[in-house]
């Protein structure tokens, strides 16, 4: 009993962050591993707890959520076909081999927010959006945990978006996405459904209070926040899977 509150509190945690900024699933994939899950039931139980924080985030916006769909559908449709391919490689990879991945998975997530927003540039830049896009969606399946810095990550280097429409965009790739990802896991059988059910009602209500934070969140401790938990858990991976 003490371990579903401990996760359902975790939940909390996660949602708020991911509705907010995104990225924090980074944390409860550690806890859930902690429980003696192996990696990959544990990412899949993630995924399909954490998701529902990308939709709560949509909630305060959710008059815009029509105008957002409309400018981002390609974007979405990309991330959701590469998503696929990864839910079917991370249940058809040898699970050793998924072990030795994760640490550098998610350090490359983290790092990949250091990296400076640039200009618009056409068709150009349209293209390395796209390939940005398609990489997080099949990092999606595949890992999953810090997707959403992936995608903001790609997104930020228009710099005519501010922090709350790439936190909107986020949230509805991210959600679009992983709803794709998670009727393949459903049907893996490798989901410990109370573990997922506590997950989520966790980060329904946190991401619901994310949400309306994204707005006020200043850029600089945006940022900060998804680098140190991104870095702190990629650390305690590599420690667990290389060192211990």
């Amino acid at each position: 009993m003490v371990e579903y509150l401990l996760i359902f509190a975790v939940g909390i945690l996660v949602g708020a962050i991911n509705g907010m900024a995104g990225g924090a699933s980074v944390i409860s994939y550690p806890v859930l591993l902690a429980t003696g899950m192996s990696p990959v039931n544990a990412a899949i139980t993630n995924a399909l707890g954490v998701t529902p924080a990308n939709f709560f985030a949509l909630i305060p916006v959710r008059d815009e959520i029509r105008s957002f769909f409309q400018e981002y559908r390609k974007l979405i449709f990309i991330s959701i076909i590469s998503a696929s391919i990864g839910a079917v490689l991370l249940l058809t990879v040898p699970p050793g081999v998924f072990e030795k991945m994760v640490p550098f998975l998610l350090l490359f997530a983290s790092l990949s927010f250091l990296i400076k927003a640039k200009p618009v540039r056409g068709a150009h830049h349209q293209l390395v959006e796209q390939v940005g896009i398609g990489a997080s969606g099949l990092y999606c399946g595949y890992f999953g945990p810090g997707q959403g810095v992936m995608v903001i990550a790609a997104l930020a280097r228009d710099t005519r978006r501010d922090p709350q429409t790439l936190n909107t965009a986020k949230n509805l790739i991210v959600g679009g996405t992983s709803l794709v990802s998670n009727f393949i896991y459903i049907f893996s059988g490798r989901a410990d459904w109370p573990f997922v059910i506590a997950l989520l009602l966790g980060a329904s209500i946190g991401g619901t209070g994310g949400g309306r934070l994204a707005g006020h969140l200043p850029h600089l401790l945006y940022r900060l926040l998804i680098i140190v938990v991104g870095l702190g858990a990629s650390l305690w991976l590599f420690h667990k899977y290389y060192l211990a």
